[in-house]
């Protein structure tokens, strides 16, 4: 028996190779013994008996009518008797069982799966030897593998290894070679390698070597005979012979095994050789002869044969030599195929005769076949038509039954074409059928995944094989297989459909390639034999510096048509490069530019590869092990390798996409530190107690995780949730603080409070947890940003500061997680409260000091994150488009700030004073700064006077007291104004206005620049400018704006006056012109008399308020009864607004210039009537003061106007207020009633004119001098004034007034413009204007000469009495003695001394 792990010495070898191998024992002891060998027996009539069994995949049992695929005939039983021999070889090697089962498995026989999808997979053989496996190697190979006994050789100059590639049942025995030397060994490393050929024969294989230059031809019956060790033996034990027919300078470059008598050789010039190895009596010998042929015993369609070869016998453009079915017994056919598309068909007969039955040109047929499908290259210059290579394809390819497969000469073809440009190759597949003299193309099959040219230097040329059940074609090249579907799509109604749209699918094709960084490449190929009960292919190929791989194409399942995997998805490519790409490996996986996906599908197969391994749904992934952290790992490699592969090789993905990756990566980081913290928790806790983890996933809710299946034996909650729901880490981390609360209620409840040390237990895990994960997933995101391309440059700890625009809530920042750790920062800092305040009796129910230290530092943390995700959360809310959005951002804002200034607060009252000030600092926080420090400041400071106090207490609270003083200061110089205004906006808020200014003595260039930029602080800033700064007119300004928010008359006076006064304190000689200067106390002076002017209208409306209560509300009810009735009835929006002036002069509280002159001139001209007056039980002073206001009250309104400060070139809005004060003086009286003289003096027309609110405002104005710049206007020129709203547009005082607003107002004043009309239309107000005129300024002058004759008067008394006084006081006193004082006399009479 043969044993390739014997070495088979020469004393074993055999002596008599026609002896039969003895029954017995088949181990190793038994190999190694000669075995005697049965006679050979002659020739039978049972020999050539017509076979009884069906070909499988083209390697014929017995005979078999059908041809075999690839080229390759296989022996049958009965042949000579070699299906005898082959059993007892199969017996030598291992039962038939094992021999069938020699396939790689996956698991358990060491093999490694290279590559895995739903249509194919690749494994490296674990049988491979260990001089193929090594790349670094110089020495090259030729490899061949015997299928139908799972051996294979491989050769090189000097020796042959020879191995079992199928998995035996002793690994140990299958995975040695056996060496054995070559007998003609060629020095120069250039020569081409030998050719090795391993022959199935009992009881063992034999070994053919044939030397490719010189044609030596070596052959032992008996792999045991070629493996002495003896060179002599080795010789003697071979039969010797010569290719004939081999010229100088050509090469024998393949062996194809032609059963049942010999082989093919092929020629380089094109020859090919007809060899044997035993003659017709099996006995061994070496005969060859090249294949001629003269004539032809074909007909019909074509025509009379020529002689191909000729006289040379060769084909310069040969293609490939393929062996077929066997014609009849004895016989053998073959095909030979040229690269111009011309087919010969052989017979090869047992005895070495042979002879041409037909031949086909198929070139035409092939090219109008490409034509049809449009399949040509790009480029149409230069186009080169090949055939690659062919085989016969086994009859049971579905949908490609020959026609009739009854017919003698019935022969399918598979053919590899190709046609070529510079740039490209365009390869096909046809099937070629050949039905007696008819020939045709029923089928291509276009290659669309690979167009790379086949290089001319290239060692080995394309090599097509297509196993059983002839479902795929596989096409070998030097670094990459072809895998090409030759099933045909179905019509089905959704075909249709997607043809009409031209979305019709291709048969399933693909590329695997080599890795192009090493020097990889393949030097032996096989179809692998079917397997029972197996409908899968495969093939078996041997590459060059790593091993033996097997590629095997899964069968359809039932439910799966090959409409189903048609497509090449981008996910399945994404899996493969994932899940293998990142192991060092034979295969590329960075993708070909044949095969292109659409970015969108790139997109979504990316994200559903990353969910598959973050839920563990992959098929690539284990579904548990013994190791939660290994496996984490491993899930976590993965989608780093997505990621990198993406990059890599694809277009830039979208940058949602790229988040959403992140994102995930993130949660898979987190997960496994997650992982490891949970494992260093004590899982021995006491009885009725809980680990937090563990509830909080119980916690869940059924839709936020895959529920555990206990009839499963799924009990670990924790490893269960880790396993599929990492995707959704978001959902279990607000579960930290709501699963203690949920367990203290708990606790409650049962009337078992919770322990203070069980409680401090729980949120130390939840502390653990919360920022294991969080602090993970943002150093996760900061250190891997450049790698998913998430603007890196933008990003700190995590964080962007711009940029959120776009992408989807972020998953370490939702609404629920920022949530949780608020509360959880809270709820241990109650936690301590609680505990200094009540505590416990006994002491092993409060927590150890260790355990309140650690949580009280990491409480530090937890707010820190809290503060973190806030800001998070708060960019990506303000980045919104919505309107909505963006309002849920300004309401986070503002609750942010309280809330992280009320964490701050609660450090310093845990006793993390110093962490909360470097949070403080950290985030820019500087009101909290300033709270909190001013809060240590002030409780340090009561703990000074607290009595017990030790000196060493006492100096440890100074020293903490001079540390915040230090920051304080050292804040001014760090941040400059901004600290300024957090500092000092404390003290405004509490009104500790005394403190603020004292403290600002330190700092007065702060304190200066933040009351200057808050007008509301004037009140008191001007006392800053006085006394730090003596700036006197910046305390004027201070004063003027203090003056504007005054809400009452008195401090708008006071204020003024104050102002004024500061005003003047700036008046130096060097000032003296200053007009600036003049002016503002010029707009002083106007401001006060407006205030006097207003204080004038109330003083004589307080007569009607004398008995009323002291209610505002009250008090403006009866002024609008008394004295605001008449003039707005009727006139709702002007009521309206008097109503809300007279509350305002009722509280004394200051009105706009151009509110008080409504509210002058919109009172009743009856409220002083002689009725009124009587009412009112007013004494005379008090009436003339009212009767005085009555005749003055449009003169004081026309003055409010010129007193008025209007912005520069508001002219329009003074123009009509004066003509709106104009109409309503003229409406106060009935014109038309006035017009109607007849009966009437002059003496009595001129006293009612006299009467009217028009004469005495005109009086007044003449008499005082108003007019002299300003004459008043004509009736006819105040008509439609502010009766519209574009009129009313024209003064600034409405630009933010509604519209409708003002359509009401316009209104009402068409109401007194229609009063104006009837005075002018009806009391001809226009006719008598100019005499109303002239009779003013005549009365005016009048009063005017009467007052100045009693100045005269008073002056001549003022005289007389002042020298009445010297005399006397010269008489009393002596001369000389006299005071010099200065006396005069004021309006009533009264001498006023000046001394």
């Amino acid at each position: 028996m043969f044993s390739i792990n014997s070495g088979a010495p020469a004393s074993t070898a055999l002596r008599n190779p026609r002896r039969r191998q003895r029954d017995g024992s088949e181990d190793s002891v038994a190999v190694r013994q000669l075995s005697k060998r049965l006679k050979r027996s002659g020739l039978s009539a049972e020999t050539f008996q017509p076979p009884s069994t069906r070909t499988t995949n083209g390697y014929l049992h017995s005979g078999g009518t059908r041809p075999a695929a690839n080229g390759i005939a296989k022996l049958g039983d009965g042949h000579g008797g070699l299906g005898e021999h082959r059993r007892s070889s199969a017996a030598s090697l291992g039962s038939n069982r094992e021999l069938d089962r020699g396939r790689v498995k996956s698991a358990g026989d060491g093999s490694v799966e290279l590559t895995k999808n739903e249509t194919y997979s690749v494994t490296r053989l674990a049988t491979t030897p260990i001089q193929l496996q090594q790349h670094q190697s110089f020495e090259t190979w030729r490899g061949t593998f015997t299928p139908n006994i799972g051996y294979a050789i491989s050769t090189t100059h000097r020796q042959a290894l020879i191995w079992r590639y199928k998995q035996a049942s002793n690994a140990t025995e299958s995975s040695k070679p056996l060496v054995i030397r070559l007998l003609h060994v060629t020095e120069d490393p250039n020569q081409p390698l030998p050719l090795g050929f391993l022959v199935p024969s009992s009881p063992e294989p034999g070994l053919l070597i044939v030397m490719p230059t010189s044609g030596q031809v070596t052959y032992w019956e008996a792999l045991s005979c070629a493996a002495s060790v003896d060179l002599g033996r080795q010789k003697q034990q071979a039969v010797h012979g010569t290719v004939v027919g081999l010229s100088y300078g050509e090469q024998i470059t393949n062996i194809m095994e032609a059963e049942p008598q010999g082989f093919l050789l092929t020629i380089s010039s094109g020859k090919v050789v007809h060899m044997t190895v035993a003659d017709s009596q099996g006995k061994a010998g070496i005969t060859s002869q090249l294949l001629r042929s003269s004539s032809a015993q074909g007909g019909g369609l074509f025509g009379s044969l020529r002689n191909v070869f000729g006289g040379s016998a060769w084909l310069k453009d040969l293609a490939a030599v393929r062996a077929g079915s066997s014609v009849r017994r004895g016989q053998r056919q073959c095909a030979i195929g040229t690269t111009k598309g011309l087919l010969q068909f052989w017979e090869l007969n047992w005895n070495g005769a042979h002879s041409m039955t037909f031949e086909v040109d198929a070139k035409s047929k092939l090219l109008e076949s490409i034509r049809d499908i449009g399949s040509f290259p790009r480029d149409s210059d230069s186009q080169v038509f090949k055939i690659l290579d062919f085989t016969f394809l086994p009859t049971a390819v579905k949908g490609q039954e020959v026609t009739s497969t009854h017919s003698k000469s019935a022969t399918r073809l598979l053919i590899l074409t190709s046609i070529s440009s510079a740039s490209e190759s365009r390869y096909n597949l046809h099937v070629l059928d050949i039905v007696d003299d008819n020939f045709e193309v029923p089928v291509v099959h276009p290659i669309s995944c690979y167009t790379t040219p086949i290089s001319s230097d290239t060692s080995s040329k394309p090599q097509l094989l297509v196993p059983e059940p002839g479902q795929t074609a596989y096409v070998i090249l030097d670094k990459s297989i072809i895998l090409a579907s030759l099933e045909e799509i179905p019509e089905s109604p959704s075909s249709q459909l997607q043809a009409e749209a031209l979305k019709v699918l291709d048969p399933f094709q693909d590329v695997i390639d080599f890795r192009k960084d090493k020097d990889y490449k393949v030097v032996g190929c096989a179809a692998d034999p079917p397997e029972k009960g197996k409908s899968s292919s495969g093939c078996t190929i041997m590459v060059q510096g790593y091993g033996v791989i097997r590629v095997t194409v899964a069968s359809l399942q039932s439910h799966v048509t090959s409409a189903d995997r048609a497509a090449v998805t981008a996910e399945a490519k994404l899996e493969q490069a994932v899940f293998y790409g990142s192991q060092p490996s034979l295969l590329d996986f960075s993708g070909r530019s044949e095969v292109q996906f659409a970015i969108e599908e790139v997109q979504d197969a990316a994200l559903r590869v990353s969910r598959s391994i973050t839920d563990s749904s992959s098929k690539y992934l284990p579904g548990a092990g013994p190791s939660m952290e290994q496996q984490l790992q491993r899930r976590a490699i993965a989608l780093a390798d997505l990621i990198k592969h993406l990059r890599k090789h694809y277009q830039p993905l979208d940058r949602v996409t790229r988040w959403k990756l992140l994102w995930e990566a993130e949660k898979m980081a987190a997960s496994t530190a997650l992982w490891r913290i949970y494992e260093t928790v004590p899982k021995n806790v006491p009885e009725k107690q809980k680990i937090l983890l563990d509830e909080m996933v119980e916690c869940l809710n059924e839709d936020e995780k895959v529920e555990n299946q206990p009839d499963r034996h799924e009990t670990d909650r924790v490893r269960h949730w880790l396993t599929h729901d990492i995707w959704r880490l978001e959902n279990l981390i607000p579960w930290t603080s709501a699963t203690i609360s949920l367990l203290y209620d708990e606790s409650i409840e049962d009337r078992r409070p919770m322990s203070l040390a069980y409680h401090a237990r729980l949120i130390s895990e939840a502390n653990d947890i919360q920022l294991t994960v969080t602090k993970t997933a943002y150093k996760f995101r900061q250190e891997n940003a450049l790698l998913y391309g998430v603007d890196d440059d933008n990003m700190s700890e995590g964080l962007l500061s711009t940029g959120y625009g776009g992408i989807p809530e972020i998953w370490t920042s939702t609404e629920l997680i920022c949530d949780a750790i608020q509360k959880l920062a809270v709820q241990f800092q109650n936690y301590a409260i609680e505990l200094d305040t009540h505590g416990s009796d006994d002491e092993d129910n409060e927590p150890s000091p260790k355990l309140f230290e650690k949580i009280a530092k990491e409480n530090t943390s937890v707010v820190d994150l809290s503060c973190k995700t806030n800001i998070e959360r708060l960019r990506w809310l303000q980045s919104s488009r919505d309107p909505s959005m963006q309002a849920l951002g300004r309401n986070l804002e503002r609750e942010s700030i309280g809330s992280r200034r009320e964490l701050l607060k609660g450090l310093v009252d845990i006793g993390q004073f110093l962490p909360a000030i470097r949070l403080g600092e950290k985030y820019h926080d500087l009101d909290a700064l300033a709270e909190v420090l001013e809060a240590e400041i002030e409780s340090s400071q009561e703990e000074l006077h607290a009595p017990y106090k030790t000196p060493e207490d006492m100096e440890e609270t100074k020293a903490k007291i001079s540390i915040c003083k230090e920051h304080r200061d050292k804040y001014f110089n760090k941040y400059g104004d901004a600290w300024a205004d957090a500092f000092f906006s404390r003290f405004v808020d509490q009104n500790r206005i005394a403190i603020l200014l004292d403290l600002g003595k330190k700092h007065p260039q702060y304190l200066t620049t933040f009351l200057r930029a808050r007008p509301e602080l004037n009140t008191f800033a001007w006392m800053h400018e006085v006394a730090s700064e003596s700036d006197y007119a910046a305390a004027a300004d201070d004063l003027r704006l203090a003056q504007e928010q005054a809400h009452d008359i008195w401090a708008k006076r006071i204020q003024l006056s104050m102002g004024k006064l500061a005003l003047m304190a700036t008046a130096t000689p060097e000032k003296a012109t200053d007009s600036t200067a003049t002016a503002r106390i010029q707009d002083v002076d106007s401001s006060m008399e407006i205030l006097a002017a207003q204080d004038q209208v109330y003083q004589v409306l307080r007569f009607s308020l004398q008995w009323a209560l002291n209610d505002t509300a009250v008090k403006t009810e009866i002024l609008m009864k008394d004295v605001c009735h008449r003039f707005v009835k009727h006139k709702p929006m002007l009521r309206k607004a008097l109503e809300q002036h007279m509350a305002q002069l009722v509280e004394e509280r200051p009105l706009e210039t151009e509110d008080l002159i409504d509210a002058i001139t919109l009172l009743d001209e009856t409220a002083w009537d002689d009725k009124a007056l009587a009412r009112l039980q007013l004494d005379e002073k008090s009436i003339d003061l009212v009767l005085g206001f009555a005749a003055r009250r449009f003169q004081i309104a026309l003055k409010l106007v010129r007193l008025s400060t209007f912005e520069t070139g508001e002219v329009t809005r003074k123009e009509l207020v004066e003509n709106i004060i104009w109409r309503r003086c003229i409406i106060q009286d009935n014109w038309p009633k006035i017009n109607r003289t007849e009966l009437k003096g002059d003496a009595e027309v001129e006293r009612e004119t006299a009467q009217t609110a028009l004469f005495k405002t005109l009086k007044e104005g003449f008499k005082t001098g108003f007019f002299d710049d300003h004459p008043p206007p004509d009736p006819s020129t105040l008509l439609s004034v502010g009766t519209s709203i574009e009129s009313l547009r024209t003064s600034s005082r409405y630009n933010n007034v509604p519209d409708s607003t003002l359509s009401n107002l316009a209104r009402d004043l068409e109401v007194e413009d229609q009063a104006l009309q009837q005075c002018i239309e009806e009391g001809r107000l226009d006719q008598w204007w100019l005499g109303i005129v002239d009779s003013a300024k005549l009365a005016a002058r009048k009063e005017a000469d009467l007052a100045g004759e009693e100045r005269s008067r008073r002056l001549v008394a003022e005289r007389e009495f002042r020298e009445k006084m010297r005399r006397d006081d010269e008489a009393a006193w002596g001369v000389g003695q006299w005071k010099n004082g200065v006396s005069r006399m004021d309006d009533e009479g009264d001498v006023v001394m000046d001394m």
